[in-house]
């Protein structure tokens, strides 16, 4: 009788898992509380997080696409939510996963029943039911739990105060000056969203963020590049010389930063003056749809906030007091959490945005083996790539380990990996200062990339490796016998299709991985070209 298996979030990491564990032999079923997949890509005036109907992905649909199910060319350059929204649903209608996906059907709580999970399933028009699985995956999203800071003398602020993911109908602040708390993704969209409306914003942030273009100067899209040489390369800077590695980052990303925006308005205000945090602990704002809006002089930068100071004003850090403030929409971020009743012992949060007691940021530290073999949540753990590659691989891993194809190692070492990873945060924190909400799902790219490659049987290392290229006969054999598609993985677009190349009797290699990478790097070679044209024709107006 197949294993079943229990996921719970139907976004876009929720619906890979699905389609993962399904083409493993598993029995799939996934759990979504809303009436549509995709989470947060359809725009919702729900409780829960939803784009806004203005937002752009911030990678390309080169290197954003799922690696075995490609974009349409008729998607732009930067998929928008709609379009992303319709990418997920044509994925599960490709892969048939629509039998196995429950909507409107919230799991409310996870429990342990004898050597089963018992889950409590409470649907939007239907009594609550329990179902039992013999696994469970958590794909709940990092975005569940709003976080809010408390400022000093909020109580006398006449004003409306709400999180971003409350903002809906930006028409309401017509005519208002609008305090926008956090410089990132979600500022950006609020902005954006204001510009229509409000009179004037204010952008208050505590520590500098760098702004980068979605495209650079040649045309083509920012993230054509690195190649995977170049990465490959990286990975070993960053085991060996972690400092370098840093320091380089940090230089080339600057450098990319003042080429994106070459101009800088007086409006930019404090974002001029504070420097942005390493690249190590909190990532640079894709600001396409910002910028403009510092350029006209609508968005204005200031620092952070010291206290409020009276009914509509509120004094800032530099002294400099705002006296006529009429709203304030907190773009902060949230904390870390599960939002499904569990006993403690499984919540891997002790409580809202502490560090997560999990191995490899997926399996549970539980003294039980059968719970730590049954038991993984997706979406604690990134690096710095773009796209959902990175995510599909962490459930290629959990369905590798359930399949008994990898194995977890004994808890004893699953507890110094988790020590190491708190040493490591706890030096980074301190050595770069961080205060990005951002950081609690950053891991070492180097270890966390090497493991994922050999727990879901990637074959990247064997054929790719800075030094094992050139001691695998496997790697020898791939570039006497396609020396262009060998040549081209290295120097060209690092091509999601990448991650399904080779069969390493683990995860499905995909037939079609070889002709999307080609296609791949001819479409971004079109698409330079195309926006070059574009640019041309605007000089020559």
């Amino acid at each position: 009788m197949p294993v079943r298996v229990a996921v719970i979030g139907g976004g876009v990491v929720g619906l890979m898992a699905l389609k993962n564990f399904r083409e493993d032999g598993f029995d799939a079923t996934l759990y979504e509380g809303r009436a549509w997949v995709g989470g947060l890509w359809k725009y919702s005036d729900d409780e829960w997080l939803s784009t806004a109907e203005n937002t752009k992905f911030n990678s390309s649909k080169f290197r954003t696409a799922i690696p075995d199910f490609p974009f349409s060319k008729h998607v732009d350059d930067f998929p928008t939510a709609s379009q992303l929204y319709e990418y997920l649903n044509a994925y599960c209608q490709h892969f048939d996963l629509w039998p196995h996906v429950k909507l409107s059907s919230r799991v409310t709580s996870v429990k342990r029943s004898g050597e089963r999970w018992a889950l409590e399933v409470t649907p939007n028009d239907a009594p609550s039911y329990t179902a039992h699985y013999d696994k469970v995956a958590f794909a709940c999203g990092s975005f569940t739990s709003p976080r809010q800071p408390t400022l000093d003398g909020i109580d006398q602020f006449k004003g409306r105060a709400l999180h971003a993911v409350n903002f809906h109908n930006p028409s309401q602040f017509e005519g208002q000056n609008v305090l926008v708390v956090g410089a990132h993704a979600s500022a950006q969209d609020v902005v954006a969203q204001l510009s229509e409306h409000a009179s004037h914003v204010y952008l208050s942030h505590r520590s500098g963020v760098l702004l980068l273009s979605r495209y650079s100067s040649d045309g083509s899209v920012y993230d054509r590049m690195p190649p995977l040489n170049f990465t490959i390369f990286t990975l070993y800077l960053q085991t060996w010389f972690p400092n370098l590695f840093t320091w380089m980052m940090d230089s080339l990303i600057g450098m990319m930063a003042k080429k994106s925006f070459p101009t800088q308005p007086a409006s930019l205000g404090s974002l001029l003056t504070t420097k942005a945090p390493s690249i190590a602990v909190a990532a640079p704002l894709i600001a396409s749809e910002l910028y403009p809006h510092f350029e006209s002089g609508f968005c204005e930068g200031v620092p952070g906030i010291r206290k409020i100071s009276g009914p509509r004003s509120i004094e800032l850090t530099s002294d400099r007091t705002l006296d006529n403030v009429d709203a304030i929409v907190y773009c902060t971020g949230y904390h870390m959490t599960i939002p499904v009743e569990m006993e403690s012992s499984l919540n891997p949060y002790a409580y809202p945005g502490s560090s997560a007691n999990l191995y490899r940021q997926i399996f549970p530290l539980h003294p039980d083996p059968d719970i730590r073999n049954s038991l993984a949540f997706l979406g604690q753990a990134a690096v710095p790539l773009p796209g959902f590659a990175q995510h599909e691989m962490v459930s290629m891993c959990i369905s590798q380990v359930w399949r008994g194809k990898s194995r977890l190692p004994p808890l004893a070492e699953m507890q110094r990996w988790h020590r190491n990873i708190q040493a490591w945060r706890a030096d980074q924190t301190k050595r770069y200062q961080a205060q990005s909400t951002f950081y609690p799902v950053f891991v070492p790219m180097a270890d966390h990339l090497a493991w994922m490659d050999s727990c879901a049987g990637l074959g990247m290392r064997r054929h790719f490796g800075l030094l094992s290229r050139w001691t695998n006969w496997e790697a020898w054999k791939f570039w006497w016998n396609d020396r262009e598609l060998y040549n081209l993985c290295l120097t060209g677009l690092s091509s999601p299709a990448i991650f399904r190349l080779f069969d390493e009797g683990k995860r499905k290699a995909w037939a079609g991985a070889r002709k999307q990478i080609l296609l791949d790097n001819e479409s971004v070679k079109l698409q330079q070209q195309e926006r070059q044209k574009q640019l041309q024709a605007k000089k020559e107006i």
